[in-house]
């Protein structure tokens, strides 16, 4: 898994609760970041943001290019 700038990270042991922000792309490393605790850290969630195809022409050219 390959960490990217700016991403975060928090600790899922909810004594400990740290969370990180990567400052620099990381090299191929392990598949989940850990905790200095030694539990996996997950990003945090964030909601998705909808919008609809068929008003927002510039969203569809954007996803088609120039078939829609």
């Amino acid at each position: 898994m390959i960490l990217r700038k700016g991403q975060r990270y928090r600790c899922q042991n909810r004594e400990c609760a740290a969370e990180i922000e990567v400052t620099k792309d990381s090299v191929e490393g392990p598949s989940t970041p850990r905790c200095c605790c030694g539990a996996a850290m997950k990003q945090p969630y964030t909601k998705p943001i909808l919008r609809t195809l068929d008003k927002d022409k510039a969203a569809l050219a954007e996803l088609f290019g120039r078939c829609a």
